[in-house]
């Protein structure tokens, strides 16, 4: 039987750009609980929404994420959204929560199978719910 031999290709400096070091980073809650986040080993890869760490875990976000990035992730989280009624209560996947269990209308849920964000999208990122409310009181449908 032949033994399977795993090489890399390519060179050690171009391997190195494509991960960053983890820095370790404390902070102290108002509890006065210290947190730390970071492993400081080389393992940063770049993904669509910051940076990912394949030691830690550690997630560093980009201060201003693009409006498809956060389309893509609000898609892939409205897939798995349930909504349960259960007496007086509001769960959100299993989570008791109050107030309303769904902030989006019910008319804008087709938009959810289009690839690229819709008008609105930006208006629900930046808004509140009651501006976003009084925006789709003037929304025109195509």
């Amino acid at each position: 039987m032949e033994k399977i031999r795993i090489t890399r290709s390519g060179n050690r400096a171009c391997e190195q750009k494509r991960l960053k070091l983890c820095l370790p980073v404390s902070y102290k809650l108002e509890t006065g609980e210290t947190l730390r986040r970071g492993c400081g080993r080389n393992g940063l890869q770049e993904t669509d929404v910051g940076w990912h760490c394949f030691y830690c875990g550690n997630y560093l976000y980009r201060p201003e994420p693009s409006l498809k990035a956060l389309w893509f992730h609000f898609k892939l989280g409205r897939e798995y959204w349930r909504t349960m009624f259960s007496r007086d209560k509001i769960f959100i996947n299993g989570v008791p929560v109050t107030g309303l269990p769904d902030s989006l209308p019910r008319r804008l849920c087709s938009d959810l199978l289009e690839p690229n964000p819709p008008v609105w999208f930006s208006y629900f990122i930046f808004y509140d719910a009651p501006q976003f409310i009084k925006y789709l009181e003037n929304y025109k449908y195509a």
